[in-house]
């Protein structure tokens, strides 16, 4: 074993010749620089990183690094997140869980509300969320088609802009427990606030470990799509008005109340 390291106030014996079982698939990698990975293009290195691609791996993943005390933090589009030079200790798993589909309301279910759901793994650019459902003819994500990051982090903080936020459209989100175990959370569990959750406000849990999304529901609107084009234009006009183009971190601090 190397010397304890620390993450989160928490200290962990950082194994020395860990491996990854290779049922999982995937590639384990040692010291990897973590700027190329961030928005602002700095951040020194993951003492192990690993890539997913789908939740499946992603969830085998997160409970093998709890059987083995590893503690892991979850790295979506790299925004609004600004990393040590000294880097992050444990695992940095990179989430490219991306996939997106548009799903039909069961009248059977719902006979009073034909809202169709869009589900959206963790790993997808809020972004290319929102020009899906454009494309669609589905109303209520335009104000996402300037926001960076990803669909797990923006459930997190409940991300928003141009007055639309995740809360108001958002169903039910899938987790990984602190067991270990897939749950389904209805979107009055996360005590939603502006720019906050209890998802956010979260002590680490044992080991620095803490819940992982997985994926989220959304129910929206049908709506028109030339009308929904415009908006979204309007709100890309406006973001390079006004937002820097160089790296940068992102939107860092909240607007004061009333603003």
């Amino acid at each position: 074993m190397a010397p304890p390291a620390h993450t989160n106030g928490v200290s962990f014996s950082l194994p020395a010749d860990l491996t990854i079982p290779a049922a999982l698939g995937l590639t384990l990698e040692r010291a990897v620089p973590l700027a190329p990975y961030t928005t602002m293009k700095v951040g020194g290195p993951a003492d192990y990183f690993v890539t997913v691609n789908t939740t499946d791996q992603l969830l085998k993943l997160v409970r093998w690094a709890r059987s083995v005390e590893l503690p892991y933090f979850l790295l979506g589009g790299g925004s609004n997140i600004l990393i040590s030079d000294r880097g992050i200790r444990g695992l940095v798993i990179e989430n490219r869980c991306r996939q997106v589909r548009i799903d039909e309301a069961p009248c059977c279910l719902f006979p009073r509300d034909d809202r169709p759901y869009l589900m959206a793994e963790s790993g997808a650019a809020m972004a290319g969320v929102a020009r899906t459902t454009i494309h669609a003819g589905l109303t209520g994500l335009e104000w996402a088609v300037s926001v960076p990051g990803t669909v797990g982090g923006a459930v997190v903080g409940n991300a928003g802009a141009h007055g639309g936020e995740v809360k108001d459209t958002l169903e039910y989100v899938m987790l990984i427990d602190s067991s270990g175990d897939i749950q389904e959370y209805k979107v009055a569990d996360f005590a939603y606030a502006y720019r906050d959750s209890s998802l956010k406000r979260l002590k680490p849990l044992v080991a620095a470990f803490k819940p992982v999304v997985l994926s989220a529901n959304f129910r929206l609107e049908r709506g028109e799509t030339a009308e929904s084009h415009q908006r979204a234009k309007q709100f890309l006009q406006h973001r390079r008005r006004t937002q820097p183009v160089a790296p940068s971190l992102g939107s860092t601090f909240v607007n004061p109340p009333g603003d």
